[in-house]
């Protein structure tokens, strides 16, 4: 029985702790007035001399409290009992009320620092959950203050502020993202709010609803979870909706989603009421590696597009001026831009024309591409001369490429649309050796699942581990036209991955270290710090979450881009390749005289202009032999009009062509 009282009499004292400081305080208070009481009608009883039991606990209230009466009392009763009730103010009034605030101050502070507290802002970006493309996002928002101060100011809104939502931003993680950043790092633009994006009142914390742009990368994916990142994503479209439905702002966000399956991106346009662009993820990265193979040297030229950090990028720019303007007419007329196309409004969505013919006009919500140093450069003229006597330029033709064979070291999620993308280009062969450690009918069975069309290419799927040199020698890569490594997800963190893709790549360097003529390398990293690796060695690089994550940022910044990325990475329409200097007729372009051959000679990149247009092309930069191991793989956008170009006949010209 007794024990029973205790354990219930210790429950209740638990229930009523971790109630919270309030209910610790009202306990303590319970107590001080418990022993006031005890001590003063004990103090009264044996040390006669009080007016009334209130003046005899007043006076025990005083010493529980403050220690300084100690030494009034007289008698033996009245001292000791002073000394006893000193003693427990000491424990109960000090020592417990110190423990009871400092307590609180602390579960105050990792309340605030866990992010708990929601904000207030107006058109700001709001950056949905930590993936491998996050770091990549933010720095990306961060170092584009020309675009950024634009986006605002279109917003009204004068300070950058970015609220990322994580499942759990505490102080180690913000911790983690200032290291990440360095010096871009500033806590007063970025926000950490704890929670996820499934609920709203998560969402909340952030202040999604009057946000500028919201960014939603999708979740990193394994073997066993390729779609749970859309499920995620379709769940957190369907929150926001509802939220917006109930109460809709003035002008709904931006949403910039990363989708894995496009299959599900008529699903995401019903669920979210205003503007979204959607990014899609395995396809934009299966499209750069199709692409890579097909011309190697492709990713510097996506590089330089993709990054501030280098000399020019794409700017899209409106001109009502220009409505009815021919495009021959604007050919020309950017001093230090190279116009791509026209980007023009379909409904809520956009379409890039780019390379168009010289009869097409512009409409008076038309937007134009531009290739330029800087926003400024890439300004349409305020006036517009007549078109230029310049000949027809004729229509790109198309220029078959020989089969190809291809040798695929690796296996991850993304390998049924990298085949799709191969064979979206139907009038050209491919061979496609696969191999993997995955079973082959597992793989087999996978490709099957997606009902590709892949009658005009020939697959193989091989079955071994590619980091056992004797395994690997076996198949010849030498013998190929292009050997691509991906990464895998069989492994649990990217470090690993990467380790596996970067032995691979060793080994293959080793095996063809000999060889008369190595085919070109392209490599598919999942982790940035990586990269340095391969300073300085041959063979090209692609990190798919840097990629991914920087078209997010530029997109959130100037949503037309997406049509424009769409356009330049897609199979079909518009591309970009190289074209050799001794292939281009210069010499009939170098204004109109006659070079004598040579091993090298100096042209102006307006002389390339003129080749390029001749062929129905535009010219956007050159691309310099020799320089494949280096950073930027000897790629130079945009030269200056009358910079003096020494180049050699193996150099290559970098042309925008469209073939229709």
């Amino acid at each position: 029985m007794f024990s029973r009282l205790k354990n219930s009499l210790l429950f209740r004292l638990e229930q009523t702790m971790v109630r919270g400081p309030a209910a610790r305080f009202a306990l303590l208070l319970t107590l001080v007035v418990l022993v006031a009481t005890v001590a003063g009608l004990l103090a009264r009883a044996l040390a006669p001399g009080f007016e009334s039991a209130v003046d005899a606990i007043w006076w025990a209230f005083l010493r529980l409290t403050d220690p300084g009466y100690l030494g009034d009392d007289e008698g033996v009763a009245k001292a000791t009992i002073s000394t006893a009730v000193t003693l427990l103010g000491y424990v109960l009034f000090t020592g417990a009320l110190i423990a009871i605030l400092v307590q609180w101050l602390g579960e105050t502070m990792d309340r605030l620092e866990q992010g708990l507290t929601p904000v207030a802002f107006d058109a700001h970006f709001v950056l949905l959950g930590w993936t491998s493309r996050t770091l990549t996002i933010l720095q990306e928002i961060l170092v584009s203050q020309g675009r950024v101060e634009r986006f605002l100011h279109q917003r009204g809104a004068r300070r950058l502020r970015v609220a990322l939502l994580a499942e759990r931003a505490d102080a180690s993680l913000g911790q983690h993202i200032k290291l990440e950043l360095g010096a871009d790092w500033n806590d007063r633009q970025i926000i950490l709010r704890s929670g996820t994006p499934l609920r709203l009142d998560d969402l909340a914390r952030v202040d999604f609803a009057h946000a500028g742009a919201i960014l939603i990368p999708a979740a990193d994916t394994t073997a066993n979870s390729t779609l749970d990142a859309d499920t995620r994503t379709v769940k957190t479209l369907m929150t926001m909706g509802a939220a917006l439905e109930e109460t809709p702002p003035e002008e709904p966000p931006l949403v910039v989603v990363e989708l894995q399956d496009m299959r599900h991106a008529s699903t995401l346009r019903a669920l979210y009421p205003g503007p979204m662009e959607i990014i899609a993820g395995d396809e934009t990265i299966s499209r750069l590696v199709v692409q890579n193979v097909r011309h190697p040297g492709l990713s510097h030229v996506y590089g330089e597009f993709l990054s501030d950090a280098s000399g020019s990028q794409i700017y899209v720019r409106e001109g009502p001026q220009l409505a009815g303007v021919s495009v021959q007419q604007l050919a020309y007329a950017f001093p230090e831009g190279v116009l791509l196309g026209v980007v023009r409004p379909r409904g809520d969505d956009f379409q890039a024309l780019l390379n168009p013919p010289d009869d097409l006009r512009l409409e008076a919500n038309d937007r134009i591409a531009v290739l330029a140093p800087s926003y400024g450069a890439a300004a349409p003229p305020e006036t517009i001369d007549a078109a230029p006597d310049l000949p027809e330029r004729p229509a790109p033709k198309f220029e078959g490429l020989p089969r190809r064979r291809v040798l695929v070291l690796g296996w991850n999620h993304r390998v049924p649309a990298l085949l799709e993308e191969f064979s979206a280009y139907s009038e050209e062969a491919f061979a496609i050796d696969i191999v993997s450690e995955v079973s082959a009918a597992k793989r087999e069975k996978r490709i099957k699942a997606e009902a590709l069309s892949t009658e005009h290419l020939e697959i193989r799927q091989l079955e071994f581990d590619y980091t056992v040199p004797a395994y690997l020698e076996s198949v010849d890569p030498a013998g190929y036209d292009n050997l691509v490594l991906l990464s895998s997800e069989r492994l649990e963190s990217d470090a690993e991955s990467d380790a596996r893709t970067i032995l691979g790549y060793l080994l293959l360097r080793q095996m063809m270290e000999g060889a008369a003529k190595a085919p070109p390398v392209l490599v598919e990293l999942s982790d940035p710090d990586n990269v340095p690796l391969f300073e300085n060695r041959r063979g090209e690089v692609i990190v798919s979450p840097l990629i991914i994550s920087r078209m997010l940022a530029r997109v959130a910044l100037r949503r037309e881009l997406r049509a424009v990325f769409d356009e330049l990475f897609g199979s079909g329409g518009s591309e970009i390749f190289f074209r050799r200097i001794a292939d281009c007729d210069l010499a009939e372009n170098r204004n109109g005289s006659e070079v004598p051959d040579a091993v090298e000679r100096i042209y102006s990149f307006a002389d390339l202009q003129r080749a390029a247009d001749a062929r129905g092309e535009i010219a956007i930069g050159i691309r310099r032999t020799g320089h494949e191991g280096k950073p930027g793989g000897g790629v130079q956008l945009n030269p200056g009009r009358d910079e003096r170009l020494r180049l050699n006949e193996d150099d290559e010209m970098i042309v925008l062509t469209t073939y229709r």
